[in-house]
């Protein structure tokens, strides 16, 4: 059983690594969108990076209010979510099975 152990913690562990990633790069982003013009690289770089997880809410939710989007704050709040249930309970199976 060690074996699913070890693949359960591996599993949780690379998940939290790319949450943890894709959290700061939604936080970059959204500083970088008021600071720097559309048309920067680094800014390119970070909004091609959160545009697969800001995207798909834009497209249910619009949650445009003037200038200000709060469609990264949602995407925060899912990956946060994933962090702390998903990526838990497979450290907590991880746990139990070794």
């Amino acid at each position: 059983m060690f074996v699913f152990s070890n693949l359960f913690y591996a599993t949780a562990s690379i998940l939290k690594i790319l949450i943890n990633f894709l959290e700061l790069s939604i936080i970059i982003s959204s500083v970088l969108s008021f600071i720097m013009p559309y048309n920067h690289p680094i800014r390119k770089f970070f909004d091609s990076i959160t545009y697969f997880m800001t995207n798909p809410i834009k497209k249910i939710i619009n949650l445009n209010f003037g200038m200000f989007d709060f469609t990264p704050f949602i995407a925060l709040l899912i990956l946060i979510f994933t962090d702390q249930f998903i990526v838990q309970t497979l450290f907590d199976i991880a746990r139990r099975l070794g």
